[in-house]
C-alpha cells in the first residue's frame, strides 16, 4: 500500500471541480475570518457552556467509531469538554513520542482503555454565537446543506468511508491525518457492499484478511489549524486526531450533476437511501394524514 501527499493549494487559487476531481489542502482557508483561530477550551466552554451535546461512547480504544456503532447520549457540553482535556493530559507521553496515525492507533490500543468518547454534533444544534463565528468557505457555488462539528481527543478514528456529497474539513484546533483512496479502489479497500464504510483500517493493516489492499495506492496529508480539505464525492477517507485534542467543522454541499452518477458503486447506497426517504415522506402524519395531504 503506497501513499503520497495531497496537494496544497493556495485560498485565492481553489475552485472545486464540477465533475470528478481530487482532493486538495486549501491553505489560509480561514484568512480574514480570524475568530476561529482564537478558539480554545476556554473559549468553547464559554460559548457552548452547559448545552447539552451528543456525544458517542465505545468500549477500548477509540478505533473506527462509526463502523463500531458506538452507543450515543447527550452530556452538557463542559462535562465533556474537561473529559477532553483531562484525557489529552492524560495520553501526553503518546503524543510526545508518535507522531504518525499508525504509530498513535497501536499505542493507545496497548493501553487496553475502557472507555473513550466522541463528540459530533450538527453544528445548527449549537448555540448561535458559536454558530456565527464559524467560517463557511466561500469558494463554493451554493451554501452548505449540513455543518457538523467534530471534536475529540488523540487516537480518535471515524474508520474508513466515502460520503455521497462532496464536503470539506476546516481544521479550528489540533491536528488530524487523513488517509485517503480513490473511487476507483472501492475492491482494494473492501468496501461493504450497498453501504460507504469499509473493512479495511489502514491505520491497522491487515493484509492476511484483506491481500488485495496491499495493492492500493492512496494519498495521505495532516491537516493543521486554518487548513482545509476538499474531498470529492465517492473519495474515501479515514481521520484521525493526532493532537492531544482537535476540533473541525464538516461541510457538506448539494451533488451537483452528474457526480454520483460516474460512481456505479454508490448507486446502490443512493438508491436505498432515496427509498428511506420516500417512505419517510409517505409515513402517515398523525391522525392519519399525509405530509402532503395536510398541506
Amino acid at each position: 500500500m503506497d501513499l503520497i501527499p495531497v496537494p496544497r493549494v493556495s485560498y485565492g487559487d481553489f475552485r472545486p471541480p464540477r465533475r470528478g476531481g481530487e482532493p486538495r489542502i486549501v491553505i489560509d482557508s480561514v484568512s480574514g475570518r480570524v475568530a476561529p483561530l482564537l478558539w480554545d477550551s476556554a473559549y468553547l466552554k464559554a460559548v457552548i457552556g452547559e448545552h447539552d451535546v451528543p456525544v458517542r461512547e465505545t468500549h477500548g480504544p477509540p478505533s473506527n467509531i462509526f463502523q463500531n456503532l458506538a452507543r450515543g447520549g447527550f452530556i452538557p457540553f463542559t462535562r465533556y469538554m474537561d473529559w477532553v482535556v483531562e484525557t489529552a493530559e492524560t495520553l501526553r507521553d503518546i503524543t510526545e513520542g508518535h507522531s504518525t496515525a499508525r504509530d498513535i492507533t497501536r499505542a493507545i490500543h496497548e493501553l487496553r482503555l475502557d472507555h473513550f468518547y466522541y463528540m459530533d454534533a450538527k453544528l445548527e444544534q449549537l448555540p448561535r454565537a458559536l454558530r456565527e463565528g464559524t467560517p463557511v468557505p466561500d469558494w463554493y457555488r451554493a451554501a452548505p446543506v449540513d455543518i457538523n462539528f467534530w471534536c475529540g481527543a488523540l487516537g480518535t478514528s471515524c474508520g474508513l468511508h466515502c460520503d455521497v456529497t462532496p464536503n470539506c474539513n476546516t481544521q479550528i484546533i489540533g491536528r488530524k491525518e487523513f488517509v485517503l483512496f480513490p473511487p476507483s479502489q472501492s475492491q482494494l479497500v473492501y468496501r461493504i457492499p450497498g453501504h460507504t464504510h469499509c473493512r479495511f483500517d489502514p491505520n491497522i493493516p491487515d493484509f492476511e484478511r484483506f491481500p488485495l489492499a496491499r495493492r492500493a495506492t492512496g494519498w495521505h496529508c495532516t491537516l493543521r489549524p486554518g487548513e482545509s480539505l476538499y474531498i470529492p464525492v465517492g473519495w474515501f477517507h479515514q481521520v484521525t486526531v493526532v493532537s492531544g485534542w482537535a476540533v473541525n467543522v464538516n461541510f457538506f454541499w448539494p451533488r451537483p450533476f452528474p457526480q454520483g452518477l460516474a460512481l456505479p458503486g454508490l448507486w446502490r447506497f443512493l438508491l436505498r437511501r432515496g427509498r428511506a426517504r420516500l417512505r419517510t415522506a409517505l409515513r402517515p402524519a398523525p391522525g392519519g394524514s399525509t405530509p402532503a395531504a395536510s398541506r
